[in-house]
Order: C-alpha cells, then structure tokens, then sequence
C-alpha cells in the first residue's frame, strides 16, 4: 500500500480482521526468514488537554495519577471515542438533586428545564423554599442563606448545587474558566433543598420525578436523567421512604450516586447512601488517603477526592450575585465525580444497567494508600475513582478499536550461568501518562528500573527456571501484565538457520500459529515483541532486508 523506508512497507489485507487474526497474520509473517518484523500499522490518537484556564492550576482531583496521587485520572479517559464523538457524556442527561442552580456562563450550555420541589413548611410558610413559593418550574437557586439560629447554623449562601453541577458538567474546551468530568452531558436541576436543607418527601418526589416517573401533581419529566447525584443525607437506616423511590428508580435503569457524608464516622454512613442498590461515594485527599471528616461503614462503595473540588460559585453573600469559582471540600464534591464518570460510561454503552455501572466503577478504582487507614478495610469501598480505568474496560468489552492491552509479549530469556541478561519491558502509552511499571518475582542480584522498564541481571545464578511479571502501575487494563520466563542454562537452544526459499501462501484467515522466539545473543538480550493490536486495522507494517542479513549467518542465535 504505502511505505515507510526502504526496508519497510505497509501491506493491506484483503478484507477486514479482527484483533485475533490480525495478530495471528502478523506473527506468521514474522517467522519466514526474509522478514525481521511485522506488526499492525495503529492508529494513534490525541492527547486531549482541555484549554479550560483552571485546569491546569486548580482542577487537580481531576488530573492523572502520576500528577496527583487521588486524581481521578481524566485526562486518560477524555482521549478516548466513541461513535466518532469524544468520551465526554455527550448524550447523557445527568439529574443533580440539591440546591437548584445559577445560570453561571460556563454551565447554562448544558442545562435542560428542570424542575423546584422545595415544598411549603406549612401553613402558608416558605421558609425552607426562600422563593415566596412551593412547588414549580423554576430550578434556579435563590439562595439559601440563614438567620434564624433556631433551625441550623447561621451562614451565608452556599450555592452548593451549582458547585455540584459544575463537577459533573461545567462546559469543556471552552477557553473559560473550568472544566466537568461529563463536559458534554446535560444537568437536569431537579431543586429539593433551601434553608437549613430540606424534607425526605420533597426529595423522593424529586428523586423519582427526575427519572421520568409520575409525581401526582407535577408535569412529566422531559429529560428523564440516566445519572442522578444527591450530596445530602441525614443520620439513620435507610427510611421506607427513600427505600421504595430508590428501588423504583433503579429498577427503570437509572444509575443514583450519593455522598456518604461529613461526620467523620469510621462505622456509619448516612441516609440515603446507605440505601439499597445505590452507589455510595466516601471522599480521599489529593495524596490517595480517607479524610479525617468523610465518613465510612457499611455500604460504601468508592472514593473520590474531597479536598480543594474547585468548580462553579457566586459571589452572592445572600441573593444572588455575580459567577465565580471556588473551592470546597466534602463528600458532596466527591459523589459528583463518580456520577460525572457514570455518564461518560452511560455515553459508551446507552443501555448500560446501575449494576454494570456499579461493576466497572469498583473493579476498576485504586488501591488505597499503602499504610492509610481504608487499607484492608472493606467499609471503606473497592478504592480510588480511575475514570480512564472505568472508561477504558468498558471500551474494550464494547470492541471499541482504541481499547486495546497495553503491554508489549516479550520472549522467554535464556542466560548462562553467572552471565548477564538485560530485557526491556515496553509499554503503548495508550493512556498518555509517561510509562511506568511494577515487577513482581525479581530473581535475587537483579534489577529493575521502573520508569525505563529495563531488567538487569549482571550475574545470573543459580541454574534454573524464572518467572516476572510485569505490568504498568496505573493498571490500565485488566490483564495489562506480562510474564517474562527466564531459563538460566547451559542449553540454550539454537535455531537452525533456514534456507529462503518462497514462504508457505497465507490463507485470509490463518489459525494462530505457534511461535518459537530465541534471544539475539547468548549473554541474553531480550528478543522483540509485537505491541498491542487495533481492531479490524487490516494493515501490516513488514520489514525484511535487516532479517534476511541476519538469517545467512549460522549458528547465530535470534528473536
């Protein structure tokens, strides 16, 4: 089709493969003589950073592990696609159950009509909805300030749902101020709470409402939410209440997302993230570890940062004023993330259940801290929120073609006794973040260097068999590791030198042939590998004069 030097060329299939027969096709070319290599011609894909002023400086509970110990590890998972459209929410309505909403110039792109479900108190008294009314269909947050000791803490405004909204959905890529997990979803403002919170039945009937069911009284929802976030609670079991909304939203296939809350409770979590079938979101710091203030306990499933969210606000002291940004910091901030990355999978697969959404989140979060208190501790939940992790697994049980392993095979290694081997693992830099690894069965004398990947085994000894497994530390598939086999002999197997002669035709769809790979000196230098392989890519990248050079010298060994 094309080449790329002299040596190398580029070579179509006649008709489309999948990963298996492409890789099986490559490595049957590799093993005739004229040819040194063949691998899949990639694709290769951008580096998303999104120009968003803030990001860099302020957003980092959203950045990338390696930058930010409890990043959520965005950057990674925005690089991706799906249906030609990037891994933003695009298509996702996500329902954000709390204060209502500001129109703040970088969120009102991504609001769609929702609704005010702050209720009267009684008797003609609005002083929980502050607006002068009960229920209607005007989301917007008036304010939630307090004077009256009696019934909460005097404070000021918090303007905490749009601070909410703007973690999950402000505008992306927008040259203004900040950026959401989902940047390209929409937020349905579903307002249940105003001065000194609100009521269980107001936010069932919201909660309900927002997934597209019937409320008596109250207008069908026209932008039934996929994702629902409440970053409210209050002490106690799961009340009858919140049980029965809960179980009838999910059972209509909508993912709840709730903070566990601020009490700093090693045993309890509060109401409703204890609630059946939910998703209950504790909080870490920037460096991985539980916050002295988010609590744990039964029911908790993962953990997003909670420290310096920085995200949308308003200058407003009571009414409101002008837009701004701001930190804060609870396990209000952190339930928005996970609901944030829900969408991004919800935009992936359309149909995806609260169950499967569940499963990727747990399966594919981090490790606690070593030496943190959540280590070893199951009420904690499965780990740190890895966005990437989440979007990449379900890319890659979906087919999609930029999903694919991220370790590079290498040969089994054969050295003498008391000689040196020095391999080098590689890695696709698929997720953007630097290559890094971790090894496990390091044989005693050698080394391995986790940034380069480079194993070094001066003096190999005693005589025997070795197994290491290698794997890139942000984990970026499940089964990303490889297992490298060391055999420290005498009897180093040599390949016969083969004559050239025309190579076997290939059929289209070859079977995967075994693959007899030897090292290309005996001190053991590590032999080649083929990288990972793009689904239905149909090219080959073939490369032979060097190869043929190499096979006209006898007894030489090679890979």
């Amino acid at each position: 089709l094309k080449s790329v030097s002299g040596n190398t060329l580029v070579a179509q299939t006649s008709e489309p493969m999948d990963a298996a027969a492409l890789r099986a096709l490559a490595q049957t070319l590799a093993q005739d003589p004229r040819v040194e290599y063949a691998e899949v011609d990639e694709r290769v894909f951008p580096h998303f950073v999104p120009n968003d002023p803030f990001y860099a400086a302020q957003q980092g509970y959203l950045q990338s592990p390696f930058a930010q110990g409890g990043g959520a590890n965005l950057p990674n998972a925005w690089g991706r696609s799906v249906r030609g459209v990037p891994v933003s929410g695009a298509g996702v309505t996500v329902a954000v159950l709390d204060s209502g909403y500001r129109p703040h110039v970088d969120l009102v792109a991504n609001i769609v009509a929702g609704y005010d479900f702050v209720s009267q108190d009684g008797f003609g008294d609005f002083f929980t909805a502050n607006d002068g009314d009960g229920r209607d269909a005007d989301a917007q947050d008036p304010g939630d300030w307090n004077t009256r000791s009696e019934q909460c803490d005097v404070d000021n405004s918090s303007w905490h749902g749009t601070h909410a909204a703007g973690v999950i959905a402000a505008v992306g890529n927008n040259n203004t101020g900040v950026i959401g997990i989902a940047y390209r979803a929409k937020i349905l403002p579903v307002r249940v709470l105003g001065v000194c919170g609100g009521y269980t039945s107001d936010t069932a009937a919201g909660l309900q409402w927002a997934a597209g069911l019937a409320v008596p009284g109250i207008p069908a929802n026209a932008n039934p939410a996929k994702v629902i976030n409440l970053s409210f609670g209050r002490s106690g079991a799961c009340s009858q209440t919140y049980q029965n909304a809960m179980q009838a939203v999910i059972n209509a296939g909508v993912v709840v997302v709730v903070s566990t809350g601020n009490d700093a409770s090693t045993t309890d979590i509060t109401q409703p993230s204890n609630c059946q079938g939910v998703i209950a979101v504790t909080a870490h710091t920037s460096a991985g570890a539980n916050t002295d203030y988010a609590n744990v306990g039964a029911g908790t499933t993962i953990s997003a940062q909670g420290n310096n969210i920085y995200s949308l606000n308003n200058t407003g002291t009571t009414v409101p004023g002008a837009d701004s940004y701001s930190a804060l910091r609870g396990t209000s901030f952190s339930a928005p993330q996970v609901a944030g990355v829900a969408a991004l999978l919800a935009q992936i697969k359309p149909g995806i259940s609260p169950a499967e959404v569940k499963a990727h989140l747990t399966s594919s979060a981090r490790p606690y801290l070593a030496g943190t208190y959540c280590v070893g501790r199951p009420e904690c939940g499965a780990g740190l929120l890895d966005a990437f992790k989440a979007v990449y697994t379900l890319l890659q049980s979906q087919g999609v073609a930029n999903a694919a392993p991220l370790m590079a095979a290498l040969p089994q290694q054969y050295v003498l006794p008391g000689g040196a081997l020095q391999f080098t693992a590689r890695a696709t830099d698929a997720d953007g973040d630097g290559a890094a690894f971790i090894a496990t069965g390091i044989p005693n004398g050698a080394t391995f260097d986790a940034v380069t990947g480079v194993f070094n085994w001066p003096k190999a000894q005693p005589a025997g068999d070795y197994t290491v497994v290698i794997q890139p530390t942000d984990g970026a598939t499940l089964g990303a590791s490889v297992s490298v086999k060391i055999a420290v002999t005498t009897a180093i197997p040599v390949q016969p030198v083969v004559p050239e002669v025309p190579p076997t035709p290939i059929q289209p769809n070859p079977p995967t042939p075994p693959l007899t790979l030897t090292p290309i000196a005996s001190s053991g230098g590590g032999g080649g590998a083929l990288g990972w392989i793009d689904i239905a890519a149909g090219l080959l990248l073939v490369t032979g004069a060097a190869w043929a050079r190499r096979a006209a010298v006898p007894q030489k060994l090679r890979s």
